[in-house]
């Protein structure tokens, strides 16, 4: 592909261009690990942890790990992407070359999404890190670049091809043997394990009653849920941790949460309020410190989502005006628009808001404004946030309007009902 350059030629221009494409730091460093080029060079920011070289001692020793990997078959080690503890993320290639100096192309560090401050904290606190050094990380982590994964497995692909001229595809750089060593068990073994159990009858629970049970919730059935949850004997439950009890159950309350989870998406559920309420039982689970809380706390969550699929069937929508329902609810902080609804749902915008009114009752216009005034009620019941910021944030004109269409849905104005519940 580029084989009428030379290598002093060729790599530099390879790093140019995944630079210019991506914008992520690109580092070519020769084989004692010696910075050859540098576009927007990694690791001179991140602050010092303790018994750790630093990033770029770090990064080879991973750079050497891959060039002991290398391929013969291919001119060049594949690509590996790795993540460090801390999460970040680096594309290294170790490359083959006339050139005593080729080494190694690494492009990073990056994260696949921006941290939020309250993520970042508990990653931190994860790792002991003091609070008086939390500032420099996350001051750190702010001017860390964001690719998601599947576009940083692309930029790995480009790169390899770019320097070698060969194919490689997203299946071959995930499935390389380097990336899926099998995890080293100690003490045991599933097969032994599952000897004993076997030996002492004791086994796990039928699969049959697990699938009646998310049967139950995909058809929002919390009264036969309750049934067959009864039939569950406690000594049928897997053990998901060897250290603590409490740690098993959260395990398996978590486990089940993220079953549910899917069953109650298959039964009609919106997809974003089933991820929502995954998100806030599985957080109120870890948050708890004895096991029946734990216990009482899972059956709650089933049990919600069973009756949020019960509700959502109840309305007997069509699968269109489920969509674009579902769409809103998504898009809320976005300008909605019916034309924009009817490129979602594929219909003529005429035609989509006679269908929506007729089965929701509503104006699709109407039905936004709804939305928006029962999301601008869950924000208003934190402190802190003016009306001024809320009506912004969800696209009424000025607080005014905000304060007619709101008063028009409730009753009364943002400020009774924040007065009514003490909020100030």
């Amino acid at each position: 592909m580029l084989e009428h350059l030379e290598d002093h030629e060729r790599i530099p221009y390879i790093c140019r261009l995944l630079y210019e494409a991506y914008r992520l730091p690109v580092t070519w460093l020769n084989p004692k690990g010696e910075t050859v080029q540098a576009l927007h060079p990694f690791g001179h920011t991140r602050p010092p942890v303790e018994g750790i070289q630093g990033l770029p001692a770090e990064v080879l020793e991973r750079i050497q790990a891959a060039a002991g990997s290398r391929n013969d078959s291919r001119t060049a080690a594949f690509p590996r992407i790795c993540t460090t503890a801390y999460l970040e993320n680096f594309i290294i290639l170790p490359l083959c070359g006339k050139l005593e100096q080729t080494g190694a192309v690494v492009i990073g560090p990056s994260l696949y999404a921006p941290l939020t401050e309250e993520n970042a904290g508990t990653l931190l606190r994860d790792h002991n890190t003091p609070p008086g050094e939390q500032e420099a990380w996350l001051q750190y982590y702010r001017r860390l670049p964001a690719l998601d994964r599947m576009r940083l497995c692309h930029a790995a692909i480009l790169l390899y091809t770019l320097a070698t001229g060969q194919t490689l595809s997203v299946s071959e750089l995930l499935l390389d043997s380097t990336l899926l060593q099998p995890a080293q068990l100690r003490d045991s073994t599933p097969d032994l394990n599952l000897s004993y159990r076997r030996e002492n009858t004791w086994l796990h629970h039928d699969p049959s009653q697990e699938r009646e049970l998310f049967r139950h919730i995909r058809n929002g059935d919390k009264s036969g849920l309750l049934q067959t949850h009864a039939g569950f004997n406690e000594d049928q439950y897997g053990l998901l941790s060897k250290k603590s009890q409490l740690r098993s159950k959260k395990n398996l309350a978590i486990s089940s949460i993220t079953l549910a989870t899917r069953a109650a998406i298959d039964g009609g559920l919106f997809w974003e309020i089933a991820y929502t309420l995954s998100d806030f039982h599985i957080q109120h689970i870890e948050e708890l410190q004895d096991i029946p809380a734990v216990d009482r706390a899972q059956l709650a969550a089933l049990c919600e989502f069973a009756d949020h699929v019960k509700d959502n069937r109840r309305s007997k929508l069509s699968r269109t005006s489920a969509l674009c329902q579902n769409y809103i609810f998504n898009h809320l902080y976005e300008e909605l628009t019916l034309s924009k609804l009817a490129g979602v749902a594929g219909l003529n915008a005429s035609y989509l808001s006679q269908l929506f009114k007729k089965e929701t009752g509503l104006a699709v216009s109407d039905y936004i404004q709804r939305e928006r005034i029962e999301e601008a009620k869950r924000l208003m019941e934190w402190p802190g946030i003016s009306l001024s910021d809320i009506a912004t944030r969800l696209h009424f004109n000025d607080q005014s309007y905000f304060t007619k269409v709101f008063k028009k849905y409730t009753g009364i104005t943002p400020k009774q009902f924040r007065h009514d519940r003490g909020i100030t």
